[in-house]
């Protein structure tokens, strides 16, 4: 369809050559997004980019040979089809849609076109009519499964499939193997198994559904959110409310909440990884740069991450109609088919239960076949051997297992919501078990996040403490005053209107001040403390331009025309953020009279003695500069960082440090503020908890070392016992005797021992995202041939990635150590190994690519590791890990990145989830050793005694099942319920290649000590029910068809039926009560030895119940 399109556009634009340019541009369009679609798809990227030049190319030729590109470009769109499927977002080219000019129209006609106010917004009115023609501003979302698929599924999964096969050979048994006189026994035996498939579908069914519906009310709790301009007020509002013709705002960390054209932009760079799959972020304009409509850079796209500056912009394009809607489908599925260690677990102990099975069956057959039907012809038929061979399925297989394992899914997704936990997708859970390292946040993580201001430093002693007298703020001098308007100026905090959108009869509007925590704690300084109008005084100074805070500068930037300088016209440039960042940034000071001095050395060194001991107090420190210039000079300044940002972007390069055009050099250092954020109440008792479960804490922050080391001695990251009684490690830069530069490592500040820096191993930067994962597979695969591919597949549902096992962790010293940011690009691997050896860790001054360092070499390491983040920049580490978490207060791409979201932001959370994946390990190994001794073992002895030593079948098959499903499937899944054993939180992470669910120990306890302990008391039970009959053990061992004959025995053939009946009764009795005593033996621990006393005891004493039980009624 595309292809006739394209045709018959280029062939009426022969006639009709003023509409040529505009049938161009959605062609263009329509290249594009379909370019869009296959980078999405990682696998086709090296294909992509020759098929886009040759498109390219064929459009330049358009005016001179118009006949050749209708053939080139249909040829291409061709081979796009052969690449992958072509979505045709306008097939109707000759009508363009408002998406072929909105990025190069005047800006007043598309005013025009949306009927919107810049100024003011949408009215109430106005929105309304639009919702009802455009709709809400959603991505309609892709189907679900259905529920008879899912319902088929649980049908033909797992054991189901194997039972299916059992049901059929029963049927099978019964006609026409049976004839020609067919057992009713096994009719109903067939029936029996049908029952049973349908019974744990319905039930797995259930539990799934209920699953995902619990996931789906959870993830409802964390909605997107916008800032909108309507009715001249400025409101935040739920985002799926926008439409077209919207004025919103959009700041650093947001998720561009539609298609919008920018009004204005203050240093905006936006991420569309989403859409293209580049990370390198794009520098944003509000004018025209390419008649491309998708590389035009005053276009912003649904989705597209903010990771730096600000912007305003109108609303073009929502939900469906944005090309994130159009061509983006593909990257925001229903969800992850990857296969998680739970997955894994599972799927290994499937294949053990069908390997054993067949090993049985295939044994007694061939038993069978080879001695049996021989010399002892006729006591067991083909019929009956085909029956035996049922009894083996239903005997291994644990009916009651997917049961469990569905419920107790349910059951952790109830127990995470209490916990303030969404974990998308509840299979991860087990990783929780394995985690042996935790890189954490501070602020807001193992804090409050709720900043005040305590002190405000100037000059050399200059000091005042909060809450200050409002007296004093009228006495005090010009760095306070200086401090006070910076405070109020360099700060985007705000007071935002917030919108209760609940009921439309209770609608109520508030407003809240948002922003930064530091930020508010200033606004709050000025506002509370000092009685300040904020607003006011920004009105009156009028910001101009600013550099927004990020990461990589670690400060923040201002411009404000003063107020009463008219006829000066004189301009603040303020500067705030980390002091010695902002300190090597300044030529002078402001000493405590208020006086301009050169900023000397000794200066600064008093200056960072004082920060460094608040910094030890666990006071965060922020400095603060400033520097004033003429309106004349300003301007000048601004041309001059126009033109050359102009020339760098025509030479698409950047090779200077771009400040959005503001000085970086030759400020005035004003003075400090110290600002505290107490630690959370939980969570040093988290930390010690986590702690004693072997989990090592280590803190990566970007604040200063003394700051963090303070606040980690309180949460006791750095305990008493190793960093301070111990000793606390770090390292500098230094020289050797020799003048050669060294690192210097150092043991509470005394040199230990020094290192010539060397080899430094380069780590493969690639996330462990499920689709690079799947994308690299499939590309490796495709040079395979199919039995190979076919093998690889298989494998990777039961075998752990390689990555995984070959994983070594190290040994780790008693001592702590503190690195900083500036510090970890001087390490090599042998700085990575002595750093990573200590068991407590502080990482301070770290931005998040070095972030992203630390975890990597932790994992390199033989670490699980688990890693809090918030922000935009964030998302690479969380990726990374093994188990990302991310914060409710976060950016929506760090949510996106993490494989859990904390609700409540509060690290003690994360240590209650991992208490929660070992339960729901231990519960389901508890299951496993409960299943398998009387549920498999017990039951296929019987088959193999009948077989081997001749004596009658002491379990029919139809008790097997009846025992599988009444008995054992029900005390099963009570079991998933139990609640965590006192040890769960003492005992070390598992190790993924080493700890399975399904292991030699938990099979030789189950089959050697529990089942052969279960199986024979129960054969005791059944001979001794034999013995009361007057028939000796000499009377049924070995003797196969001569049984009741030789040597004879003075009953009929229908009475030793009847015999043989209840005796497999009480066979079945005893297995009931022994289970019973299994089940209470699984309130114990499964860690125990082996050879447990506690579970040995409760089953010796109900052997020894049985033994008396039978004594006293002979």
């Amino acid at each position: 369809m595309a292809d006739t399109s394209t045709k018959n556009v280029l062939v009426r634009s022969k006639s009709e050559r003023m509409d040529n340019r505009s049938r161009r541009n959605s062609i263009e369009f329509l290249t594009m997004s379909q370019t869009l679609q296959l980078k999405l798809d990682e696998r086709r990227a090296s294909q992509l980019s020759l098929i886009k030049r040759k498109i390219v190319s064929a459009e330049n030729q358009l005016k001179k040979q118009k006949s050749e590109e209708v053939e080139e470009v249909s040829s291409i769109k061709r081979r796009l089809s052969d690449v992958d499927s072509v979505i045709d977002l306008h097939p109707d080219v000759d009508n363009p849609t408002p998406h072929t000019d909105v990025h190069h129209i005047p800006l007043r006609d598309l005013i025009q076109r949306f009927n919107t106010n810049i100024q003011n917004g949408l009215t109430t009115a106005q929105v309304n009519e639009k919702r009802e023609e455009y709709g809400r501003n959603i991505l309609t979302p892709p189907s679900s499964p259905g529920y008879i698929w899912m319902f088929t599924r649980q049908i033909l999964i797992g054991f189901n499939g194997v039972l299916w096969l059992a049901a059929l050979f029963a049927f099978l048994s019964y006609k026409p193997f049976g004839e020609p006189a067919p057992d009713p026994t096994n009719l109903g035996l067939g029936v029996v198994i049908i029952l049973v498939i349908l019974l744990n579908a319905c039930f797995n069914f259930y539990q799934e559904v209920k699953s995902i519906k619990i996931v789906a009310s959870f993830s409802k709790m964390i909605p997107e959110k916008a800032i909108v301009h309507r009715n001249g007020i400025e409101e935040e509002i739920m985002a799926d409310e926008l439409v077209p013709g919207d004025i919103v705002s959009i700041h650093m960390g947001d998720k561009v909440p539609a298609d919008c054209r920018l009004i204005t932009c203050e240093g905006l760079q936006v991420n569309n990884s989403d859409l293209t799959g580049e990370s390198e972020p794009i520098r944003c304009t509000t004018k025209c740069t390419n008649l491309n409509y998708l590389e035009s850079t005053n276009l912003i796209f649904y989705s597209s991450l903010v990771v730096q500056g600000s912007a305003e912009g109108i609303v073009i394009s929502t939900g469906d109609k944005t090309v994130l809607g159009q061509v983006g489908k593909l990257t925001r599925g229903s969800g992850s088919s990857d296969i998680t260690a739970l997955h894994r677990e599972i799927n290994r102990f499937v294949l053990f239960i069908i390997c054993a099975a067949l090993t049985a069956i295939i044994a007694i057959w061939i038993t069978w076949a080879a001695w049996l039907n021989v010399t002892q012809h006729g006591y067991i038929s083909a019929n009956g051997n085909v029956v035996n061979s049922i009894g083996m399925v239903i005997a291994f297989i644990p009916e009651g297992l997917p049961a469990a394992v569905t419920l107790v899914l349910t059951i952790v997704a109830k127990r995470m919501y209490k916990q303030r936990v969404l974990v998308k997708a509840l299979a991860t859970v087990e990783t929780f078990n394995s985690v042996s390292m935790i890189c954490t946040d501070k602020t807001g993580t193992l804090t409050l996040n709720q900043m005040t201001i305590t002190h405000l430093l100037w000059g050399t002693t200059g000091e005042f403490s909060v809450p200050i007298e409002k007296n004093n703020v009228h006495d005090a001098g010009k760095s306070f005053k200086a401090l006070l308007l910076g405070g109020c100026l360099c700060n985007n905090s705000e007071n935002q209107l917030i919108q209760d959108n609940g009921d439309e009869s209770l609608k109520k509007s508030q407003t809240k001040l948002v922003g930064e925590a530091a930020d508010v704690a200033l606004y709050r300084l000025c506002e509370e403390n000092c009685s300040m109008n904020v607003e006011n005084i920004r009105k009156s100074n009028l910001r101009l331009k600013v550099l927004p805070f990020n990461s990589k500068n670690k400060f923040m930037i201002t411009a404000n025309q003063l107020e009463g300088e008219q006829e000066q016209q004189k301009i603040l440039i303020t500067m705030k953020g980390a002091p010695e960042i902002v300190a090597h940034r300044c030529s002078t000071y402001q000493n405590d009279n208020g006086d301009i001095l050169p900023f000397t050395n000794d200066v600064k060194q008093i200056m960072f003695n004082r920060q460094e001991e608040s910094g030890k107090n666990g006071y965060r420190v922020i400095g603060m500069a400033q520097q004033t210039m003429k309106k004349e000079q300003y301007d000048l300044m601004m041309k001059r960082y126009k033109n050359t940002r102009k020339t760098h972007e025509n030479k698409q390069e950047q090779v200077y440090e771009d400040l959005n055009g503001l000085p970086g050099e030759n400020y005035c250092f004003i003075g400090m503020f110290t600002l505290v954020d107490p630690a959370r109440p939980e969570v040093p008792n988290a930390i010690l908890k986590a702690r004693g479960a072997h989990i090592r804490i280590a803190m990566v922050t970007g604040d200063h070392p003394t700051t963090a080391a303070a606040i980690a001695k309180q949460v006791n990251i750095l305990s008493q016992n190793i960093s301070v009684d111990n000793g606390l490690d770090t390292f500098k830069l230094g020289e050797n005797e020799s003048g050669t530069p060294v690192l210097q490592l150092l043991r509470n500040g005394q040199i230990i021992d020094t290192h010539l820096p060397g080899k430094t191993t380069t780590l493969d930067l690639i996330t462990n995202s499920a689709t690079v994962k799947s994308v690299l597979k499939t590309t490796d695969n495709r040079k395979l041939n199919f039995l190979k591919r076919w093998w690889q597949t298989a494998k990777s549902y039961v075998a752990d990635p390689s990555a995984t096992k070959s994983r070594d962790k190290q040994k780790l010293i008693p001592y702590g150590v503190v690195v900083t940011g500036s510090d970890i690009q001087l390490m090599d691997d042998f700085m990575w190994d002595w750093v990573l050896s200590h068991k407590e860790l502080v990482f301070a001054r770290t931005s998040p690519e070095q972030k992203l360092r630390i975890v990597m070499e932790c994992q390199c390491r033989g670490e699980v590791v688990a890693v809090t983040g918030d922000g935009t920049n964030d998302a690479p580490a969380l990726k990374r890990a093994d188990l990302g978490v991310a914060m409710q207060a976060g950016t929506e791409v760090s949510k996106e990145a993490g494989d859990m979201i904390l609700l409540d932001n509060n690290f003690a959370s994360i240590i209650q989830a991992i208490e929660t994946g070992r339960l729901l390990s231990d519960n389901l190994k508890k299951v496993a050793i409960y299943l398998l001794p009387g549920g498999s073992w017990s039951e296929v002895i019987p088959v193999f005694f009948c077989v081997w030593l001749g004596i009658p079948l002491a379990l029919s098959t139809f008790q097997a099942i009846i025992f599988c499903m009444l008995n054992d499937v029900f005390n099963a899944l009570a079991m998933v319920s139990e609640k965590a054993e006192k040890d769960i939180m003492s005992r070390p992470p598992l190790i993924r290649h080493k700890g399975h669910l399904l292991d030699a120990k938990l099979l030789l306890h189950a089959y050697m000590i529990i089942g052969n302990l279960e199986c024979f008391t129960a054969f005791f039970c059944y001979f001794s029910w034999y013995a009361s009959q007057g028939i000796p053990l000499s009377s049924i061992f070995l003797t196969y068809n001569s049984y009741g004959k030789n040597p004879p025995i003075n009953y009929t053939t229908d009475e030793l039926t009847t015999i043989n009946e209840s005796g497999q009764s009480i066979y079945y009795v005893a297995l009931c009560i022994m289970q019973f005593f299994n089940l209470m033996r699984q309130t114990a621990p499964y860690v125990r030895p082996v050879v447990s006393p506690g579970g040995v005891f409760h089953l010796l004493a109900t052997a020894l119940l049985l033994f008396s039980l039978y004594w006293s009624t002979t």
